[in-house]
């Protein structure tokens, strides 16, 4: 009995050697087929370590999004990666209210996409208020950050630290109920992510 508990204790743990060697295997993989001259072989490696590095961050979003606010249930977050579009990561997820049943049920969309290097352009354009004026938008304030609002459209999006774009957005939910869920946000946490 003791031998078959060692064996599974084992087996236990080469599983998780094996997940937390994943990512470079892709990479020697990646590298091994680009040396032999198999292309769509190295391309497929390396989309799946860029999976891997889009998990990753997906977890450390799972702190900085409470999974309840202020009645507020938080769904399953969804990350991918943005190598396509530049490179960095998005993560989608949704925030319910209410009883659907009834009819009552209220949905928020949130979407954080990081490390993006067209995130500068956005937060330089958040950063010109009258240009968002003359286009129906509205600075507000959560926390330290500047927001820029679109009531007629649900939106409100912020940037934090010029590494992350928070855009949250919900149809018919009115901006001072978006802007109490984004500050409950944990944003000071992705300060500290690197």
């Amino acid at each position: 009995m003791k031998a078959l508990a060692c064996t599974l204790l084992f087996s236990l743990c080469a599983l998780t050697l094996v997940r937390a060697d994943e990512f470079e295997d892709s990479l020697n993989a990646a590298l091994k087929a680009w040396k032999e001259n198999k292309v769509d072989e190295a391309s497929t490696a390396l989309q799946n370590a860029n999976r891997i590095i889009a998990e990753k961050g997906g977890e450390k979003l799972e702190e900085v999004l409470p999974k309840t606010i202020n009645g507020w249930t938080r769904g399953r977050l969804e990350t991918q990666s943005l190598a396509s579009a530049g490179g960095g990561t998005a993560t989608k997820v949704n925030y319910k209210k209410g009883d659907p049943t009834k009819g009552e049920e209220k949905r928020i969309t949130v979407n954080v996409t990081a490390d993006n290097p067209l995130l500068s352009q956005v937060s330089a354009f958040l950063k010109a208020p009258a240009l968002g004026a003359l286009l129906g938008q509205k600075t507000r304030q959560i926390g330290e950050f500047s927001a820029m609002s679109i009531p007629k459209e649900g939106v409100l999006q912020f940037p934090v630290n010029q590494r992350y774009m928070i855009i949250l957005q919900g149809k018919k939910i009115p901006e001072d109920e978006l802007v109490a869920l984004a500050k409950s946000f944990k944003t000071d946490l992705l300060k500290e992510m690197k």
